[in-house]
C-alpha cells in the first residue's frame, strides 16, 4: 500500500487486497453517500459489538452517530471503509476513522468497527495501517482513544501495536505515540521478537 511520492493514501483508493484467511477486501474512504451503507452495516453487528464501538445497544445505529461518520473533510475527520469487491450490495467488514482535537492537532482520537464474523482477521491492523500513514503524512503525531474496561480484545490489541492503557473507573483511556512508516519499517526488521500485530502492520505498510 505504498503512496506514490509524497501523495496520500486516499488521493489513490481504493486499494484491493487479499487477507491471510484468503478473505478479499477493498478500502476506500467513507463519503456523505454511505449513510445507508453504514446504517446496514450496523445490523450486522452483535450487542456485544454495539456496546463496544457505540457504549449503547440501540436496534438502530443513530443518525446523529451516522451524520458525525459520514461527515468527512480528509483533515480533521479520516474515515475508510473496508467493501467486498465482489458484492457491491453487502454494506461492508468494518471501517475505522480518526479524528483530531481540536486544541492540538497533532493528536486525533481513533475508533474502529469490524462486524463480528470478520473480528481478528486482520482488518483492525489493515485500517490502522491507513489511518497512520495519511496521518503521519498530514501532521498526526498520536493516535488516542476510549474503550470499555471489558473490551478485552481492544486492549491486548492495542498492547500489541506498542499504547498504553489507563484504566479509569468503567472505561480506559488509550494513547498511542506514532513514528514516521518509514522509521517503523526500518526499526522493526531489526526488533527483537517483535508483536504479530506489529509485523502484519509492516506487511501492509
Amino acid at each position: 500500500m505504498e503512496a506514490d511520492g509524497n501523495r496520500f493514501l486516499h488521493e489513490l483508493a481504493p486499494f484491493d487486497r487479499l487477507l491471510e484467511d484468503g478473505l478479499a477486501v477493498r478500502l476506500r474512504p467513507v463519503n456523505p453517500d454511505d449513510s445507508t451503507r453504514i446504517h446496514r452495516a450496523y445490523d450486522l453487528l452483535s450487542e456485544e459489538s454495539r456496546l463496544n464501538r457505540f457504549w449503547e445497544r440501540s436496534q438502530r445505529l443513530g443518525e446523529a452517530h451516522v451524520e458525525r461518520l459520514t461527515y468527512v473533510d480528509g483533515e480533521d475527520h479520516v474515515a475508510w471503509i473496508v467493501l467486498d469487491p465482489s458484492d457491491e450490495g453487502f454494506p461492508g467488514f468494518g471501517g475505522a476513522s480518526y479524528w483530531r482535537e481540536a486544541g492540538d492537532r497533532s493528536r486525533a482520537e481513533i475508533a474502529f468497527t469490524i462486524a463480528d464474523e470478520w473480528q481478528r482477521s486482520g482488518l483492525a491492523t489493515l485500517l490502522f495501517s491507513v489511518l497512520w500513514f495519511d496521518g503521519w503524512h498530514d501532521g498526526v503525531r498520536i493516535f488516542v482513544a476510549q474503550c470499555r474496561n471489558k473490551n478485552r480484545a481492544m486492549r491486548r490489541w492495542w498492547a500489541d501495536m506498542g499504547g498504553t492503557d489507563i484504566e479509569e473507573n468503567h472505561y480506559c483511556r488509550l494513547s498511542l505515540d506514532l513514528v514516521s512508516p518509514d522509521v517503523f519499517l526500518e526499526r522493526i526488521a531489526y526488533e527483537v521478537r517483535p508483536s504479530y500485530r506489529l509485523i502484519e502492520t509492516a506487511e501492509w505498510l
